[in-house]
């Protein structure tokens, strides 16, 4: 059975998702209404941070939509360092190790593609 403090620890994590997905899909439509309201096509924005954040400045609204997906990507991983966060606070070396892996494993697969 749950007690208070793993309560609190699951209204963290959700919060995390909740807002995670919110602040992705409200960036999303609004490149989408960029799109639709926009004249002219726009070119693909590869997804590298410079080049979007380029791509934005330029009011290229295919980098805003970009940049809404790289945020929904970015949404477990930061749910996995707030759990970090809160293992280490609660000084859970087990839960500790089981985040640094899972954060291992993402870095390793970030890297080699």
């Amino acid at each position: 059975m749950m007690d208070e403090h793993d309560h609190q620890i699951d209204r963290w994590i959700r919060a995390v998702l909740v807002w995670g997905m919110i602040l992705s899909v409200t960036v999303m439509v609004l490149g989408l209404l960029m799109y639709a309201a926009s004249p002219t096509g726009h070119q693909e924005v590869p997804l590298s941070l410079p080049e979007i954040v380029s791509g934005i400045a330029q009011g290229n609204p295919i980098a805003v939509i970009d940049l809404g997906i790289l945020l929904l990507i970015a949404t477990p991983l930061t749910r996995v360092l707030t759990a970090l966060a809160v293992f280490i606070a609660d000084r859970d070396r087990r839960f500790v190790a089981v985040s640094l892996l899972v954060l291992a494993v993402i870095a390793l697969a970030v890297v080699t593609g």
